[in-house]
């Protein structure tokens, strides 16, 4: 088991850097951490302080030497295109290709594509930088890592899976995911409304997305029905914007879109709901895996969420095992990476949410 994880880059690097200075006498710097950050980094210390001398020293060293390969320590590799294009917006077609020179060829071609022709005439190839002091080519790939969070490193080999680690999960893989929320999500909400108003939407909707609705109105346990007022907001907030009239005609074309933003907004909606108590920059986490519109629509809901006031804990640690259980159905039918079978899911399960909510009530 990696014993690094779950620690992103700058907190491995931390306590990397501690063993090789001080060692045990600087722990108490981890207190000035975030309280999340502080517990994390102190349990791994405890860990690596239990592991056998040479042994450690050898794992210490490793690490150091696998943080510090020229990818960067913010994890941009993680980080969808549309977010990093927006990043180099305003600057120059030199800086511009000293970043792009230090993504992936993906990345690098998706940016280049959605650039200015006329800026993208002037970017240098990475042919053309060959001359560039890597130390200059360090400096503005970190002045660029400073406008993201930073993202989490996967697990060298399977391990434990718990709610938190949503954040691991690739672009396509949330894509999946947020897909299948909504689904659930309009289920919990016309589970309430009734199955008239469900009829006139699925009138609207394709043959698939309608059959694949009503399974899941049926699979929807009582408890996860939401309250009345709060199906009709939640609905109203996710036709507001939507062309529901295109889904009447014959278009395939038109249903296909119309599911497809609904069931979106709708997936959105509901893991904003699941992570609302949540840390912001695991918020920004999640919403840098996925394309910047629908990141940016995650970070809106979570804030209007949020101020609705304190959610139910049992409710919300509920709603993040029903996320889990989505995760590993998903990855048994391919949806999401198979490789996550191989995990163990850490679910909070209805008696640890009980007294969860009672030790915060």
């Amino acid at each position: 088991m990696d014993l690094f994880y779950p620690m992103g880059p700058r907190l491995t690097m931390l306590l990397c850097t501690v063993y090789t200075q001080k060692g045990e006498e600087d722990f108490p710097i981890f207190d000035l951490l975030p309280d999340d950050d502080a517990y994390l980094i102190q349990e791994k210390a405890q860990a690596l302080q239990a592991t056998e001398g040479d042994k450690r020293a050898a794992l210490v060293v490793r690490e150091i030497r696998r943080q510090l390969q020229f990818a960067g320590l913010a994890g941009l590799e993680s980080v969808d295109p549309s977010w990093l294009l927006a990043g180099i917006k305003g600057e120059q077609p030199q800086t511009i290709g000293l970043i792009l020179a230090q993504l992936s060829g993906g990345a690098r071609s998706r940016i280049l594509a959605q650039l200015p022709p006329e800026v993208r005439a002037k970017v240098p190839g990475k042919e053309d930088l060959k001359q560039v002091r890597l130390e200059m080519m360090r400096i503005v790939r970190q002045q660029f890592e400073a406008k993201f969070v930073t993202m989490p490193a996967p697990p060298g080999e399977p391990t434990n899976f718990y709610f938190k680690d949503i954040a691991l999960l690739e672009a396509r893989d949330l894509v999946q995911l947020v897909r299948a929320l909504g689904v659930e999500q309009l289920a919990s909400a016309f589970l309430t409304i009734g199955k008239r108003k469900l009829a006139e939407l699925c009138s609207r909707l394709g043959k698939q997305a309608s059959e694949e609705l009503i399974a899941a109105l049926k699979e929807t346990d009582p408890r996860d029905a939401m309250d009345l007022n709060d199906a009709n907001n939640f609905l109203s907030r996710m036709v507001l914007g939507l062309r529901l009239e295109d889904g009447r005609n014959d278009s395939v074309e038109a249903q296909d879109k119309l599911q497809k933003e609904l069931f979106q907004k709708a997936g959105l909606f509901r893991l904003a709901m699941a992570i609302r108590t949540e840390r912001p920059t695991f918020v920004q986490q999640l919403a840098q895996r996925i394309p910047r519109t629908h990141g940016r629509l995650l970070r809106t809901y979570v804030y209007r969420i949020g101020e609705e006031g304190a959610p139910d804990p049992v409710k919300l640690r509920r709603l993040q095992d029903l996320v889990l259980f989505r995760i590993e159905r998903l990855a048994e039918r391919g949806k999401v990476n198979p490789r996550y079978l191989k995990f163990t899911f850490c679910y909070w399960g209805e008696e640890q949410a009980a007294e969860g909510g009672e030790a915060e009530g």
